[in-house]
Protein backbone atom coordinates (compact mmCIF):
# COMPACT_ATOMS: atom_id res chain seq x y z
CA UNK A 1 0.00 0.00 0.00
CA UNK A 2 1.48 3.41 -0.97
CA UNK A 3 2.70 5.61 1.86
CA UNK A 4 1.36 9.06 2.59
CA UNK A 5 3.90 11.86 2.78
CA UNK A 6 3.53 11.89 6.57
CA UNK A 7 4.17 8.14 6.71
CA UNK A 8 7.23 8.56 4.48
CA UNK A 9 8.67 11.06 6.99
CA UNK A 10 7.74 9.00 10.04
CA UNK A 11 10.49 7.67 12.29
CA UNK A 12 11.54 4.16 11.31
CA UNK A 13 14.54 1.85 11.53
CA UNK A 14 14.18 1.20 7.79
CA UNK A 15 16.64 3.22 5.64
CA UNK A 16 14.48 5.75 3.83
CA UNK A 17 14.95 8.65 1.41
CA UNK A 18 12.36 11.16 0.15
CA UNK A 19 12.94 13.11 -3.07
CA UNK A 20 11.11 15.52 -5.33
CA UNK A 21 8.76 13.95 -7.87
CA UNK A 22 10.63 15.04 -11.01
CA UNK A 23 14.16 14.57 -12.33
CA UNK A 24 16.83 15.04 -11.00
CA UNK A 25 14.83 13.88 -7.93
CA UNK A 26 16.40 16.27 -5.43
CA UNK A 27 16.72 14.87 -1.91
CA UNK A 28 14.40 16.54 0.63
CA UNK A 29 14.65 14.03 3.49
CA UNK A 30 16.73 11.12 4.70
CA UNK A 31 16.60 9.35 8.04
CA UNK A 32 19.23 8.13 10.47
CA UNK A 33 19.00 4.56 9.17
CA UNK A 34 19.70 5.77 5.62
CA UNK A 35 22.72 7.69 6.91
CA UNK A 36 24.03 4.60 8.68
CA UNK A 37 23.58 2.55 5.49
CA UNK A 38 25.29 5.04 3.15
CA UNK A 39 27.65 7.03 5.40
CA UNK A 40 26.16 10.35 4.28
CA UNK A 41 24.35 12.75 6.62
CA UNK A 42 21.23 14.60 5.56
CA UNK A 43 23.06 17.94 5.50
CA UNK A 44 25.60 16.48 3.08
CA UNK A 45 22.98 15.37 0.55
CA UNK A 46 20.01 17.75 0.91
CA UNK A 47 18.98 19.21 -2.48
CA UNK A 48 21.38 16.85 -4.29
CA UNK A 49 20.51 13.89 -6.49
CA UNK A 50 20.62 10.28 -5.21
CA UNK A 51 23.05 9.69 -8.07
CA UNK A 52 25.82 10.63 -5.62
CA UNK A 53 25.63 6.97 -4.52
CA UNK A 54 26.47 5.79 -8.02
CA UNK A 55 29.78 4.72 -9.49
CA UNK A 56 31.13 2.71 -12.45
CA UNK A 57 29.45 -0.48 -11.22
CA UNK A 58 26.01 1.18 -11.07
CA UNK A 59 25.50 1.65 -14.80
CA UNK A 60 23.48 -1.00 -16.62
CA UNK A 61 19.98 -2.23 -17.48
CA UNK A 62 18.75 -2.19 -13.86
CA UNK A 63 19.47 1.52 -13.56
CA UNK A 64 17.84 2.18 -16.94
CA UNK A 65 14.72 0.27 -15.85
CA UNK A 66 14.56 2.35 -12.66
CA UNK A 67 14.83 5.61 -14.62
CA UNK A 68 12.03 4.55 -16.95
CA UNK A 69 9.74 3.64 -14.05
CA UNK A 70 10.40 6.95 -12.31
CA UNK A 71 9.72 8.91 -15.48
CA UNK A 72 6.41 7.07 -15.88
CA UNK A 73 5.47 7.51 -12.22
CA UNK A 74 5.41 3.75 -11.60
CA UNK A 75 6.62 2.00 -8.44
CA UNK A 76 9.82 0.05 -9.00
CA UNK A 77 11.99 -2.46 -7.16
CA UNK A 78 15.54 -3.14 -8.24
CA UNK A 79 19.03 -4.06 -7.07
CA UNK A 80 21.87 -1.66 -7.86
CA UNK A 81 25.56 -1.48 -7.08
CA UNK A 82 26.01 1.69 -5.03
CA UNK A 83 28.85 3.18 -3.04
CA UNK A 84 29.03 4.55 0.48
CA UNK A 85 30.54 7.93 1.28
CA UNK A 86 33.85 6.19 2.06
CA UNK A 87 33.77 4.50 -1.36
CA UNK A 88 32.87 1.01 -0.12
CA UNK A 89 30.56 -0.82 -2.58
CA UNK A 90 27.23 -2.34 -1.55
CA UNK A 91 24.24 -3.92 -3.22
CA UNK A 92 21.29 -1.60 -2.80
CA UNK A 93 17.99 -3.47 -2.70
CA UNK A 94 15.81 -0.49 -3.54
CA UNK A 95 12.05 -0.02 -3.59
CA UNK A 96 10.71 3.29 -4.95
CA UNK A 97 7.12 4.46 -5.00
CA UNK A 98 5.29 7.79 -5.19
CA UNK A 99 3.59 8.99 -2.01
CA UNK A 100 -0.21 8.97 -2.14
CA UNK A 101 -0.57 12.59 -3.28
CA UNK A 102 2.15 12.18 -5.94
CA UNK A 103 4.20 15.10 -4.61
CA UNK A 104 7.33 13.08 -3.79
CA UNK A 105 9.08 9.76 -4.23
CA UNK A 106 9.98 7.65 -1.24
CA UNK A 107 12.73 5.06 -1.49
CA UNK A 108 13.43 2.32 1.03
CA UNK A 109 16.58 0.28 0.79
CA UNK A 110 18.48 -2.63 2.23
CA UNK A 111 22.25 -2.34 2.01
CA UNK A 112 24.28 -5.51 1.46
CA UNK A 113 28.06 -4.87 1.65
CA UNK A 114 30.11 -6.31 -1.23
CA UNK A 115 33.16 -7.84 0.41
CA UNK A 116 34.24 -10.48 -2.11
CA UNK A 117 36.31 -8.05 -4.19
CA UNK A 118 34.04 -8.33 -7.23
CA UNK A 119 33.47 -4.56 -7.19
CA UNK A 120 36.35 -2.19 -6.63
CA UNK A 121 35.92 0.50 -3.98
CA UNK A 122 35.80 4.11 -5.14
CA UNK A 123 38.51 6.55 -4.19
CA UNK A 124 36.90 9.91 -3.61
CA UNK A 125 37.48 12.89 -1.37
CA UNK A 126 35.12 15.10 0.58
CA UNK A 127 36.07 17.93 -1.77
CA UNK A 128 34.99 15.98 -4.84
CA UNK A 129 31.59 15.37 -3.25
CA UNK A 130 31.18 18.95 -2.04
CA UNK A 131 30.99 17.79 1.55
CA UNK A 132 30.80 20.19 4.47
CA UNK A 133 32.55 20.09 7.82
CA UNK A 134 30.96 20.03 11.31
CA UNK A 135 28.34 22.71 11.91
CA UNK A 136 28.90 25.77 14.06
CA UNK A 137 25.51 27.31 14.98
CA UNK A 138 24.58 30.27 12.77
CA UNK A 139 23.13 33.49 14.21
CA UNK A 140 19.76 33.77 12.47
CA UNK A 141 19.02 37.09 14.19
CA UNK A 142 21.57 38.71 11.85
CA UNK A 143 20.09 39.93 8.54
CA UNK A 144 23.37 39.11 6.80
CA UNK A 145 22.81 35.43 7.67
CA UNK A 146 19.03 35.24 7.24
CA UNK A 147 16.91 37.54 5.10
CA UNK A 148 13.84 36.88 7.25
CA UNK A 149 15.50 38.15 10.44
CA UNK A 150 13.47 41.37 10.53
CA UNK A 151 10.12 39.78 9.72
CA UNK A 152 7.54 39.42 12.44
CA UNK A 153 6.05 36.04 13.31
CA UNK A 154 2.32 36.15 12.58
CA UNK A 155 -0.55 33.92 13.54
CA UNK A 156 -2.57 32.43 10.70
CA UNK A 157 -5.92 30.65 10.52
CA UNK A 158 -5.10 29.10 7.15
CA UNK A 159 -4.38 25.39 7.03
CA UNK A 160 -0.75 24.70 6.24
CA UNK A 161 -0.02 21.62 4.14
CA UNK A 162 2.81 19.18 4.71
CA UNK A 163 3.99 19.66 1.13
CA UNK A 164 4.38 23.40 1.79
CA UNK A 165 6.54 22.75 4.82
CA UNK A 166 8.90 20.47 2.91
CA UNK A 167 9.21 23.09 0.19
CA UNK A 168 10.26 25.75 2.71
CA UNK A 169 14.04 25.69 2.55
CA UNK A 170 14.49 29.27 3.79
CA UNK A 171 12.96 29.52 7.27
CA UNK A 172 14.21 27.41 10.21
CA UNK A 173 11.53 24.84 11.02
CA UNK A 174 11.18 21.36 12.43
CA UNK A 175 8.40 18.85 11.77
CA UNK A 176 7.29 16.70 14.71
CA UNK A 177 4.93 13.73 14.92
CA UNK A 178 1.23 14.43 15.30
CA UNK A 179 0.97 12.43 18.53
CA UNK A 180 2.57 13.06 21.91
CA UNK A 181 5.47 13.31 22.72
CA UNK A 182 5.77 14.89 19.25
CA UNK A 183 9.09 13.41 18.24
CA UNK A 184 11.26 15.17 15.69
CA UNK A 185 10.75 13.68 12.22
CA UNK A 186 12.28 16.27 9.92
CA UNK A 187 14.31 19.38 10.75
CA UNK A 188 15.06 21.38 7.62
CA UNK A 189 18.47 22.66 6.61
CA UNK A 190 18.06 26.20 8.08
CA UNK A 191 16.92 24.74 11.44
CA UNK A 192 19.98 22.49 11.54
CA UNK A 193 22.31 25.34 10.60
CA UNK A 194 20.75 27.66 13.17
CA UNK A 195 20.81 25.17 16.04
CA UNK A 196 24.07 23.40 15.18
CA UNK A 197 22.70 19.84 15.17
CA UNK A 198 22.55 17.19 12.45
CA UNK A 199 19.30 15.43 11.58
CA UNK A 200 20.80 12.15 12.74
CA UNK A 201 21.43 13.61 16.23
CA UNK A 202 17.87 14.86 16.82
CA UNK A 203 15.70 12.32 14.98
CA UNK A 204 13.32 10.77 17.51
CA UNK A 205 14.04 13.39 20.17
CA UNK A 206 11.69 16.26 21.02
CA UNK A 207 12.05 20.03 21.03
CA UNK A 208 13.28 19.63 24.58
CA UNK A 209 16.71 19.43 22.93
CA UNK A 210 16.58 23.27 22.74
CA UNK A 211 15.47 23.87 26.33
CA UNK A 212 17.67 24.81 29.25
CA UNK A 213 17.79 26.53 32.64
CA UNK A 214 16.08 29.76 31.52
CA UNK A 215 13.42 28.20 29.32
CA UNK A 216 9.99 29.22 30.67
CA UNK A 217 8.10 26.04 31.58
CA UNK A 218 4.79 27.95 31.60
CA UNK A 219 5.38 29.06 28.01
CA UNK A 220 6.21 25.48 27.02
CA UNK A 221 2.98 24.26 28.63
CA UNK A 222 1.05 26.95 26.76
CA UNK A 223 2.53 25.70 23.49
CA UNK A 224 1.64 22.11 24.32
CA UNK A 225 -1.91 23.12 25.27
CA UNK A 226 -2.32 24.76 21.85
CA UNK A 227 -0.97 21.60 20.22
CA UNK A 228 -3.53 19.49 22.12
CA UNK A 229 -6.26 21.81 20.79
CA UNK A 230 -4.72 21.58 17.29
CA UNK A 231 -4.27 25.37 17.27
CA UNK A 232 -1.34 27.58 16.34
CA UNK A 233 0.59 29.42 19.05
CA UNK A 234 3.40 31.97 19.26
CA UNK A 235 5.71 32.16 22.28
CA UNK A 236 8.96 33.91 23.10
CA UNK A 237 11.43 31.54 24.76
CA UNK A 238 15.00 31.35 25.88
CA UNK A 239 16.48 28.38 24.03
CA UNK A 240 19.94 26.87 23.65
CA UNK A 241 21.91 25.69 20.63
CA UNK A 242 24.03 22.57 20.46
CA UNK A 243 27.11 24.42 21.71
CA UNK A 244 25.18 25.69 24.76
CA UNK A 245 24.87 29.24 23.42
CA UNK A 246 21.73 30.95 24.61
CA UNK A 247 19.32 32.66 22.19
CA UNK A 248 15.88 34.25 22.23
CA UNK A 249 13.44 32.31 20.09
CA UNK A 250 10.08 33.65 18.94
CA UNK A 251 8.62 30.31 17.97
CA UNK A 252 5.39 29.67 16.13
CA UNK A 253 3.92 26.17 16.51
CA UNK A 254 1.24 25.13 14.03
CA UNK A 255 -0.68 21.98 13.07
CA UNK A 256 0.22 20.66 9.61
CA UNK A 257 -2.43 18.99 7.46
CA UNK A 258 -2.29 16.29 4.81
CA UNK A 259 -4.28 16.09 1.57
CA UNK A 260 -7.25 14.68 3.52
CA UNK A 261 -7.36 17.64 5.95
CA UNK A 262 -6.12 15.42 8.76
CA UNK A 263 -3.41 16.64 11.14
CA UNK A 264 -0.26 14.94 9.85
CA UNK A 265 2.36 16.68 12.00
CA UNK A 266 3.15 19.78 14.01
CA UNK A 267 5.72 22.31 12.91
CA UNK A 268 7.77 24.67 15.04
CA UNK A 269 8.99 27.64 13.04
CA UNK A 270 11.86 29.39 14.78
CA UNK A 271 12.79 33.04 14.68
CA UNK A 272 15.97 34.07 16.46
CA UNK A 273 15.59 37.64 17.70
CA UNK A 274 17.51 40.10 19.81
CA UNK A 275 16.30 42.09 22.80
CA UNK A 276 15.78 45.22 20.74
CA UNK A 277 13.20 43.50 18.57
CA UNK A 278 11.08 42.06 21.38
CA UNK A 279 11.23 44.80 24.00
CA UNK A 280 12.54 44.93 27.54
CA UNK A 281 9.39 43.35 28.95
CA UNK A 282 10.10 40.04 27.23
CA UNK A 283 13.11 37.84 27.93
CA UNK A 284 16.67 39.08 28.28
CA UNK A 285 19.10 38.42 25.46
CA UNK A 286 22.70 37.51 26.14
CA UNK A 287 24.23 36.26 29.38
CA UNK A 288 25.43 39.42 31.12
CA UNK A 289 22.43 39.44 33.46
CA UNK A 290 23.62 36.08 34.81
CA UNK A 291 27.05 37.49 35.57
CA UNK A 292 25.38 40.53 37.14
CA UNK A 293 23.47 38.26 39.54
CA UNK A 294 26.73 36.65 40.67
CA UNK A 295 28.46 40.04 40.97
CA UNK A 296 25.57 41.43 43.03
CA UNK A 297 25.75 38.48 45.42
CA UNK A 298 29.49 38.99 45.88
CA UNK A 299 29.01 42.70 46.53
CA UNK A 300 26.38 41.92 49.16
CA UNK A 301 28.75 39.64 51.11
CA UNK A 302 27.02 37.87 53.98
CA UNK A 303 26.94 34.43 55.51
CA UNK A 304 27.08 32.45 52.25
CA UNK A 305 30.74 33.25 51.87
CA UNK A 306 31.47 32.66 55.54
CA UNK A 307 34.10 34.58 57.40
CA UNK A 308 37.80 34.33 58.06
CA UNK A 309 40.53 33.30 55.66
CA UNK A 310 38.53 30.60 53.84
CA UNK A 311 35.60 32.94 53.14
CA UNK A 312 37.84 35.73 51.91
CA UNK A 313 39.73 33.28 49.67
CA UNK A 314 36.52 32.02 48.04
CA UNK A 315 35.27 35.59 47.56
CA UNK A 316 38.57 36.65 45.95
CA UNK A 317 38.58 33.65 43.60
CA UNK A 318 34.95 34.20 42.57
CA UNK A 319 35.43 37.93 42.04
CA UNK A 320 38.53 37.41 39.89
CA UNK A 321 36.54 35.08 37.64
CA UNK A 322 33.47 37.34 37.49
CA UNK A 323 35.55 40.40 36.62
CA UNK A 324 37.64 38.64 34.00
CA UNK A 325 35.19 36.08 32.58
CA UNK A 326 35.20 37.48 29.03
CA UNK A 327 39.00 37.38 28.78
CA UNK A 328 39.15 33.93 30.39
CA UNK A 329 36.55 32.56 27.95
CA UNK A 330 38.34 34.07 24.94
CA UNK A 331 41.67 32.63 26.08
CA UNK A 332 40.17 29.24 26.90
CA UNK A 333 38.56 28.82 23.47
CA UNK A 334 41.38 30.37 21.44
CA UNK A 335 43.04 28.21 18.81
CA UNK A 336 46.37 29.94 19.48
CA UNK A 337 48.56 28.35 22.19
CA UNK A 338 49.22 30.48 25.26
CA UNK A 339 52.66 32.11 25.09
CA UNK A 340 53.16 31.49 28.83
CA UNK A 341 51.57 28.02 29.06
CA UNK A 342 51.64 26.51 25.55
CA UNK A 343 50.88 22.95 26.70
CA UNK A 344 47.61 23.77 28.48
CA UNK A 345 44.75 22.08 26.58
CA UNK A 346 42.15 24.50 25.23
CA UNK A 347 38.39 24.01 25.02
CA UNK A 348 36.89 23.87 21.48
CA UNK A 349 35.27 27.14 20.40
CA UNK A 350 32.28 25.11 19.17
CA UNK A 351 31.20 24.57 22.80
CA UNK A 352 31.85 28.12 24.02
CA UNK A 353 28.30 28.39 25.36
CA UNK A 354 28.77 25.43 27.69
CA UNK A 355 32.25 26.72 28.60
CA UNK A 356 30.80 30.04 29.74
CA UNK A 357 28.20 28.17 31.79
CA UNK A 358 31.02 26.27 33.46
CA UNK A 359 32.76 29.51 34.47
CA UNK A 360 29.55 30.72 36.12
CA UNK A 361 29.11 27.35 37.80
CA UNK A 362 32.59 27.67 39.36
CA UNK A 363 31.65 31.11 40.69
CA UNK A 364 28.33 29.84 42.05
CA UNK A 365 30.00 26.97 43.89
CA UNK A 366 32.59 29.31 45.37
CA UNK A 367 29.80 31.60 46.62
CA UNK A 368 27.35 29.05 48.04
CA UNK A 369 29.65 26.23 49.12
CA UNK A 370 29.94 27.01 52.83
CA UNK A 371 26.22 27.74 53.24
CA UNK A 372 25.44 24.05 52.77
CA UNK A 373 28.38 22.88 54.82
CA UNK A 374 30.55 22.14 51.81
CA UNK A 375 33.79 23.65 53.04
CA UNK A 376 35.44 23.16 49.68
CA UNK A 377 32.81 25.27 47.95
CA UNK A 378 31.62 22.43 45.76
CA UNK A 379 27.92 22.28 46.66
CA UNK A 380 25.93 21.54 43.48
CA UNK A 381 22.36 22.25 44.52
CA UNK A 382 22.30 25.67 46.25
CA UNK A 383 21.29 28.67 44.19
CA UNK A 384 22.14 32.36 44.05
CA UNK A 385 19.20 34.79 43.98
CA UNK A 386 18.53 35.97 40.42
CA UNK A 387 20.74 33.26 38.95
CA UNK A 388 19.23 29.95 37.75
CA UNK A 389 21.02 26.65 38.15
CA UNK A 390 22.43 25.94 34.69
CA UNK A 391 23.27 22.26 35.08
CA UNK A 392 20.94 20.28 32.83
CA UNK A 393 19.04 17.29 34.12
CA UNK A 394 20.61 13.91 33.34
CA UNK A 395 17.66 13.13 31.03
CA UNK A 396 18.28 16.19 28.83
CA UNK A 397 19.56 15.31 25.34
CA UNK A 398 22.50 17.73 25.73
CA UNK A 399 23.47 16.70 29.26
CA UNK A 400 26.48 14.62 28.21
CA UNK A 401 27.82 17.39 25.96
CA UNK A 402 27.45 19.96 28.72
CA UNK A 403 29.13 17.80 31.35
CA UNK A 404 31.98 16.87 29.01
CA UNK A 405 32.65 20.57 28.39
CA UNK A 406 32.42 21.46 32.07
CA UNK A 407 35.03 18.78 32.79
CA UNK A 408 37.37 20.24 30.13
CA UNK A 409 36.92 23.72 31.58
CA UNK A 410 37.74 22.50 35.07
CA UNK A 411 40.96 20.85 33.88
CA UNK A 412 41.90 23.94 31.84
CA UNK A 413 41.42 26.40 34.72
CA UNK A 414 43.22 24.11 37.18
CA UNK A 415 46.24 24.12 34.86
CA UNK A 416 46.00 27.82 33.98
CA UNK A 417 45.81 29.42 37.45
CA UNK A 418 49.06 31.25 38.22
CA UNK A 419 50.00 32.52 41.68
CA UNK A 420 53.45 33.84 40.86
CA UNK A 421 54.68 36.38 38.32
CA UNK A 422 55.76 34.83 35.02
CA UNK A 423 59.12 35.77 33.40
CA UNK A 424 57.12 37.08 30.41
CA UNK A 425 55.61 39.74 32.63
CA UNK A 426 52.23 38.09 33.26
CA UNK A 427 51.01 39.00 36.74
CA UNK A 428 49.71 36.46 39.27
CA UNK A 429 46.03 35.63 38.77
CA UNK A 430 45.19 35.59 42.49
CA UNK A 431 46.57 34.80 45.91
CA UNK A 432 47.64 31.28 46.86
CA UNK A 433 44.66 30.97 49.23
CA UNK A 434 42.19 31.99 46.49
CA UNK A 435 43.85 29.64 44.01
CA UNK A 436 43.60 26.79 46.51
CA UNK A 437 39.88 27.46 47.03
CA UNK A 438 39.23 27.56 43.29
CA UNK A 439 41.26 24.42 42.61
CA UNK A 440 39.21 22.51 45.18
CA UNK A 441 36.03 23.50 43.34
CA UNK A 442 37.55 22.67 39.96
CA UNK A 443 38.73 19.23 41.03
CA UNK A 444 35.38 18.39 42.57
CA UNK A 445 33.70 19.52 39.34
CA UNK A 446 36.08 17.50 37.16
CA UNK A 447 35.46 14.41 39.28
CA UNK A 448 31.68 14.84 39.11
CA UNK A 449 31.64 15.36 35.34
CA UNK A 450 33.85 12.31 34.81
CA UNK A 451 31.28 10.20 36.65
CA UNK A 452 28.43 11.81 34.70
CA UNK A 453 29.97 11.06 31.31
CA UNK A 454 31.36 7.59 32.01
Amino acid sequence: MPLSLADALAITDEPRIVTSSVSPYSIVHTNRAWSEATGFTFLEVVSKSPSLLQGPGTLGPMLQTLHEALAAGRPSSTVLVNFRKDGAPFRCHLNCEPVTDGSHWVGTLRAEPIVDGSVKALSRSAESLGMRGPLAPVNYAAPDNYEGAKKRVKRSSDKIRLVEMLENTTDPLVLCSATYPHEIMHPNQPWLEMCGYTLEEVEGLTNQVLTGPETDEAAIESLLASVRRKESSVQCLVNYKKDGSRFVNQVRTVPIFDEHDEVAAFASMLREVDEGHIGASAVSAGTEHLWTALRTRLDAGGSDLGCGTAGYARAEAARKLVENHAAVLADMTSSTPSPTQPLVARVPEAVAGYAEQALREVCRRLIVGSAAGGGGGSERGSSVRGYPLEELSSSHPSYQAQQDTWGKVAVYLDSRIQVEAHPSGRSPDMSEAAASAMRQVLRDMASATTKATS
